[in-house]
């Protein structure tokens, strides 16, 4: 009688500790999803700035090109300022289809990664219904161990048969009474 006195308590110490874990699961999936985000979010950020200060910093070179060569351009007259002008346009519309390929480009990454969050979020969504579905159903088995062997506890009334082979696995039938 003492027995299954010691047999309740450890099934319900087990119970409170399958919950506990079953807790703590969550919470560090739940902190590893939000660390995810943040660093995507970060990452997303880090890359826009790179850009912003690559393209930044691309105009004011050519603003001081620009600069230069039209005071050269102010100094003396003919054919060879007005090549040196062409140029600098040439360069100044490259710079600027350069940075507005680098913006599209960084745009397309954002949107990458917006959906690739949105997909993870929507994995999540599912595993989470799906794990719900399987503890509803397979509620009360408990994991056991003694004398170095797993065993699987049954609550009581229930039991477990062998069912037959599915392919190379085994398949077991649970009844409860």
């Amino acid at each position: 009688m003492q027995n299954i006195g010691n047999l309740n308590l450890l099934t319900e110490k087990l119970k409170a500790k399958t919950e506990q874990d079953r807790q703590e699961m969550e919470a560090l999936i739940r902190q590893q999803f939000d660390a995810l985000s943040q660093s995507l979010r970060e990452s997303s950020k880090n890359a826009l700035s790179t850009t912003e200060a690559a393209i930044q910093h691309q105009f004011m070179c050519l603003e001081q090109s620009v600069t230069s060569r039209c005071r050269i351009l102010s100094a003396a007259f003919g054919w060879k300022c007005l090549q040196a002008l062409v140029i600098t346009l040439c360069i100044l519309m490259s710079a600027i289809f350069s940075g507005w390929g680098l913006l599209t480009l960084a745009e397309k990454k954002i949107t990458a990664l917006h959906r690739e969050i949105t997909t993870l979020s929507e994995q999540k969504e599912k595993l989470e219904v799906q794990s719900a579905r399987i503890w509803a159903t397979f509620k009360g088995l408990e994991p056991y161990q003694s004398e170095g062997k797993s065993y699987l506890l049954t609550p009581e009334g229930w039991t477990i048969t062998h069912g037959g082979t599915l392919g190379k696995r085994e398949a077991w039938v649970i009844v409860r009474k």
